[in-house]
Formats: C-alpha cells, structure tokens, sequence
C-alpha cells in the first residue's frame, strides 16, 4: 500500500482474508453480524502486522500479546454492545407498556 494506487487491492485482500479466517473458524452468520466481524477481524489484523513492523522482541513475543490484547478487547466491546442492545430493547419496551397502560393507542 505504499502507492495510493494499490489501497483498493490491499483493501480487498484483506477483506478476504478476514471472510476465509471466519470460514474457516466455522462462521455461518448471515445477519449484519457478518460485517461487522469481518470488519473487526480486519482492523485487529491491520493493527496487529503495523504494530509487528517495530517489533524487536524474540520470536515476536510482543506482536502476541498485542494481538491477544486487542482480541480481548473486540471481545469485551462486544458483549457491551450486546448488554447495552438488550436493555434498550427492554426499556423500549417497557415505556410501550406505560403508554397502553395509559389508554394510549400503541
């Protein structure tokens, strides 16, 4: 990518790598959910092979744990996402209820 006229190939290079990696973790998703962990995978690499490119330690023993480190945090946000999706649901809900309640037409 050291030409901006390579960015759209790159760009798609990765895109399929990051569609063969969940092929071949067992991924069958087909919600949005497909998107967006093809999307988290590809930044989680990106990030992963930049922060490899300084990396002095043996075996590249850093890069792991960077890798480990993001992986653990894609993770934690995603079951945010997920807690927080829930309780709007039931929020939502639940203000629907209070309007019925009140003889408005819901």
């Amino acid at each position: 990518m050291a030409q901006p006229s390579y960015v759209p190939a790159s760009l798609k290079e990765l895109a399929m790598l990051a569609d063969e990696i969940w092929f071949l973790a067992g991924d069958v998703a087909v919600d949005p959910s497909w998107y967006t962990k093809r999307a988290s995978l590809s930044a989680i690499y990106t990030a992963s092979e930049l922060f490899m490119t300084n990396d002095q330690s043996p075996d590249f023993q850093d890069t792991r744990e960077f890798l480990r480190r993001r992986f653990s945090e894609a993770n934690d946000l995603g079951g945010a996402v997920k807690s927080i999706g829930q309780w709007l649901g039931f929020t939502a809900s639940a203000g629907i209820n209070v309007l019925r309640s009140k003889g408005m037409p819901v």
